[in-house]
């Protein structure tokens, strides 16, 4: 097979069933994200597979390749003008965070003679998306005036673009906005999408409130751990996805050293770079490796082995962004097994 090569052990991606130990007897519905596998469907139906009941991508064009499969769709973007006829077609549900975007979808579900859920996102510290939450009340007045769009719930996102970890206290308050909700305007809301993968510690210490209802996860799944810390969830594996590549150079260089002398080092140049994984972290196999730099298209390394020529291959556990890149790069080949 070609290199670089990204590799993904869909028996491992199965082990999503571990995750679902957890929240099934919490009554959290899992949302499996498949948006850093490039929409793939093997990846869908392994998480499937485990556990999960609705699948989620960011990207009109991954969804589309999910298409086929019998299973509620979620977009984890608001869809953009020319995306909404299509969303609604081929997803069940969206998140939103705009009456614009409600108006759009309404008109496209009315067109298509159907009723379209969305989640309408809270404002709760990122900073990304999401309705401020004194905003919320007016917003989900206004939305629920729709004939063809159902207001299904409320949900939240964390620690993707401030970096700010999920709190308890931040669940309560996703919680108790959904109670006025329910009360005030007599919505249903049977939805309280209480955030991705960072989420899990609190799920570990019983932090998360009884009445959220939906966790949208991936990175947990895929590389096997939290997005806070990034430590590993028990049970699930680290080592699901991995990243190889080739050696088109390997010699010793002299180095200067931090006393004034020179020494030698064992240096090894990989076929792989940011057009390949971006700026993406990667965690060589053989502890005897390790990564030093990377250019467009080389990524430079030391090694301490001998066991590495011109021709040879070394291995790679790949960070999020790295496994994301990797996916999408047109240089990368990718395997399932």
């Amino acid at each position: 097979m070609a290199l670089p090569r990204i590799t993904i052990d869909l028996s491992k991606i199965e082990h999503t069933k571990t995750l679902m130990s957890t929240l099934r007897p919490l009554g959290i519905e899992l949302v499996g994200v498949v948006k850093a596998s490039l929409g793939s469907p093997e990846v869908a139906r392994a998480m499937l597979r485990g556990g999960a009941s609705v699948i989620a991508d960011s990207r009109l064009a991954n969804l589309r390749r999910l298409d086929s499969l019998d299973v509620p769709l979620m977009m984890l973007r608001q869809p953009m003008r020319a995306e909404v006829d299509e969303v609604v077609s081929i997803t069940d549900i969206c998140l939103v965070s705009e009456l614009q975007a409600v108006e759009w979808l309404d008109g496209a579900a009315r067109e298509q003679g159907r009723r379209y859920r969305v989640v309408v996102m809270v404002e709760t510290g990122d900073l990304r998306e999401g309705v401020l939450r004194e905003d919320l009340p007016r917003f989900m007045k206004e939305a629920s005036r729709f004939d063809s769009v159902e207001p299904a719930g409320i949900g939240t996102n964390v620690a993707c673009l401030q970096g700010v970890p999920p709190t308890s206290a931040m669940l309560e308050r996703l919680v108790e906005s959904a109670a006025y909700l329910r009360e005030d305007l007599g919505l249903e809301l049977p939805i309280i999408s209480g955030g991705n993968s960072s989420v899990w510690k609190l799920l570990e210490t019983g932090l998360v409130p009884s009445q959220v209802s939906q966790l949208r996860l991936g990175e947990a799944i895929l590389l096997g751990q939290e997005t806070v810390g990034y430590e590993p969830i028990p049970g699930l594996y680290q080592d699901a996805v991995r990243i190889e590549a080739e050696f088109i150079e390997v010699r010793d260089k002299p180095m200067p050293s931090p006393s004034g002398g020179i020494y030698r080092s064992r240096r090894g140049i990989l076929a792989l770079g940011s057009q390949d994984i971006c700026r993406g972290e990667l965690c060589p196999l053989d502890p005897g490796i390790h990564v030093l730099r990377r250019s467009s298209d080389h990524l430079v390394v030391e090694t301490s082995s001998a066991g590495y020529w011109v021709g040879g291959h070394a291995a790679f556990i790949p960070g999020y962004e790295a496994m994301l890149a990797a996916m999408t790069s047109p240089f990368v080949e990718v395997s399932f097994f």
